[in-house]
């Protein structure tokens, strides 16, 4: 993860004179803000992916060591992300000229991510109310991170969980007149989307195959889990993208200066 860190600083450097560790380190604010946003991060997406919905679990992790590198290892993880993506975004920038910095709304926009965020709002309901009646038919919940189970959750309830939460981050960004994924999409700045792509198929795939000799994590009970790529569900690579747009929604609406190239383009008004 620091490797391939270290190579998007370079070539963010290189091509934009930007560079996301300065700006973390530049000051303990910058700093402590990223880990307070990484650590929330990974209480969710753990929490609703692995505690709740099993999709993998971790062999060689007892309770105890998991929860003592949940913080430094997800910081190191999303620090990947979020390094891969501005990478990526940045080299598409150079490539394709003519962004444009969106200044002014349209008039729906005022209407639109209240209701996304309600929409949001119901769907993270709807998930989690979902998946914790599932246990209590199924006979009751229990924690485990490194034990295999045979129940099977119904995978649209995290997904829809997901998607409920960035639909309320898109509120959330909004409002403090900060762009974000969807409001780049209505103005056709579409280079976020390629972007997410680009660095989601670079990052999954040289995680997991250093992961498969190794079985860090094993990945289980994943819809349409007989369809595999490299030996593993294609269904899980397909909901890599989550975990890009997830974070750098999370990290956009409760940062500054730190993320403020996730979803900008050129500033010309």
């Amino acid at each position: 993860m620091l490797g391939v860190s270290f190579v998007c600083e370079g070539i963010t450097h290189k091509f934009k004179g930007i560079s996301l560790l300065k700006v973390l380190f530049m000051n303990r604010k910058n700093l402590f803000s990223y880990v307070i946003v990484s650590t929330f991060g990974a209480i969710l997406l753990e929490a609703y992916a692995q505690w709740l919905g099993k999709l993998w679990i971790y062999p060689y992790l007892n309770t105890f060591i998991y929860f003592l590198v949940f913080v430094l290892g997800f910081a190191l993880y999303w620090l990947m992300i979020v390094e891969t993506y501005i990478a990526a975004k940045v080299l598409l920038d150079h490539i394709y000229k003519g962004r444009h910095y969106v200044t002014k709304p349209y008039k729906f926009e005022r209407i639109l991510y209240y209701v996304l965020a309600s929409v949001g709002i119901a769907l993270i309901m709807f998930g989690t109310v979902s998946l914790i009646s599932d246990y209590q038919n199924y006979g009751g919940y229990s924690f485990s991170i490194n034990e295999i189970t045979d129940y099977k959750v119904n995978f649209l309830y995290i997904l829809s969980t997901f998607i409920g939460v960035v639909f309320v981050l898109e509120l959330f960004e909004y409002t403090q007149h900060k762009t974000s994924f969807i409001k780049d999409l209505l103005h056709e700045y579409p280079i976020p989307f390629y972007s997410i792509l680009i660095a989601f198929s670079v990052t999954a795939l040289i995680m997991e195959t250093e992961n498969i000799p190794h079985h860090f994590w094993i990945y289980i009970n994943w819809p349409y889990e007989n369809i595999k790529f490299l030996g593993l569900p294609v269904s899980m690579f397909l909901a890599w993208p989550l975990h890009y747009l997830g974070f750098l929604s999370l990290f956009r609406a409760f940062t500054k200066e730190d993320s403020q190239e996730i979803w900008r383009g050129d500033l010309i008004k």
